[in-house]
């Protein structure tokens, strides 16, 4: 069993526990529809396209807005009573853990959406972690110290639209070819107070940099 499964496995039974079953795996591309501009325009808007390379993941919304809200707020009958949750979620075959999150809007414009997400995913992950730890635990993690983990294996992932984000797109390029690597000061912050690296991609940049290499 990989370690994405496993983790799979745990958030399928906490989920099973408390809702109907419900589906907590998707597509790559399917959790990166911009669903308000797909009701505006009466069209599917995927940030991340379906005819990319894509993979499976874990739908975080899913877990958070269903499973995680009737575990802990049982009367909510609102789904923004949520905490905020990245896209998507995977674990990769050396353990390393990866939050995703698609935004079709500039980035100075998704710091708060992204701080957000970026904290209370985190908190509510490590208490869903804690919850299932007696009935099924996850092989390489540091139950007793998940702060450190999270700077030693935990990467959070920003994919950004291409066209609404011209003049930052240039700078990421720049700072590739300087040897750097970009990133809004939001994202800096999280790199350097919760998760071991922060990245800032367009969806180009994200399939042949995250992607293309991924292995289970």
């Amino acid at each position: 069993m990989t370690n994405y499964d496993q983790i799979k496995e745990i958030l399928k039974q906490f989920s099973d526990k408390y809702v109907t079953k419900i589906i907590i795996e998707s597509k790559m591309s399917d959790v990166s529809e911009d669903k308000a501009a797909s009701k505006r325009t009466e069209k599917k808007v995927l940030l991340y396209e379906d005819n990319r390379k894509d993979m499976q993941v874990i739908d975080m919304d899913e877990i958070a807005h269903k499973a995680y809200r009737v575990a802990r707020y049982p009367e909510s009958v609102k789904e923004d009573d949520s905490l905020a949750s990245a896209d998507a979620f995977v674990i990769n075959a050396d353990n390393m853990w990866y939050f995703i999150e698609f935004k079709n809007q500039e980035i100075t414009k998704a710091k708060d959406s992204v701080t957000k997400k970026a904290y209370q995913n985190w908190y509510w992950l490590v208490d869903v972690l804690r919850e299932m730890k007696d009935t099924i635990q996850y092989n390489n993690f540091n139950y007793e110290d998940p702060i450190s983990f999270a700077r030693e294996n935990v990467t959070y992932i920003l994919v950004v639209s291409q066209e609404k984000n011209y003049n930052n797109v240039k700078k990421m390029h720049d700072c590739k070819l300087a040897g750097q690597k970009f990133l809004p000061q939001y994202m800096e912050k999280l790199e350097k107070y919760t998760f071991k690296e922060t990245y800032v991609y367009t969806p180009e940049m994200f399939e042949q940099k995250f992607v293309k290499k991924f292995e289970y």
